[in-house]
């Protein structure tokens, strides 16, 4: 995961029918998102898509960011080598609440050098 980066997006706003909504783009590592961007809501731009009506390095509007925790189990072999693990990782807005309230317990987190299971999310900073 060293090195290689992906483009993503969350979107920000537009309660109906999208009105005023704005696309946030970011490069995160290429595996950051796996198995838990849908419950955030973010998207990753595949080669074949255009990031056309995306805006990247803005400042403002920014998009919430969740703390995501748990335990890397068996470090090193052994139960009392276990490992309290965090990231921080980008969420829709709209989908905070319930990432707040424990929709990614027992998902897996990947970050560089190791994955965790989720127990606990809370707003980043």
């Amino acid at each position: 995961m060293a090195g290689e980066r992906a483009k993503h997006y969350v979107r920000i706003g537009g309660a109906v029918g999208d009105i005023g909504e704005s696309k946030f783009g970011f490069l995160a590592p290429d595996k950051a998102y796996d198995n838990i961007a849908d419950e955030l809501g973010v998207n990753k731009i595949s080669d074949n898509n255009s990031a056309r009506g995306i805006l990247f390095g803005a400042n403002f509007p920014k998009p919430p960011r969740v703390r995501l925790s748990g335990i890397e189990v068996n470090f090193g072999g052994g139960t009392g080598n276990d490992r309290r693990r965090s990231c921080i990782r980008y969420c829709d807005p709209d989908k905070i609440g319930r990432v707040l309230n424990g929709s990614l317990n027992d998902a897996t987190a990947k970050t560089s050098g190791y994955d965790f299971k989720v127990d606990q999310a809370s707003m980043g900073s």
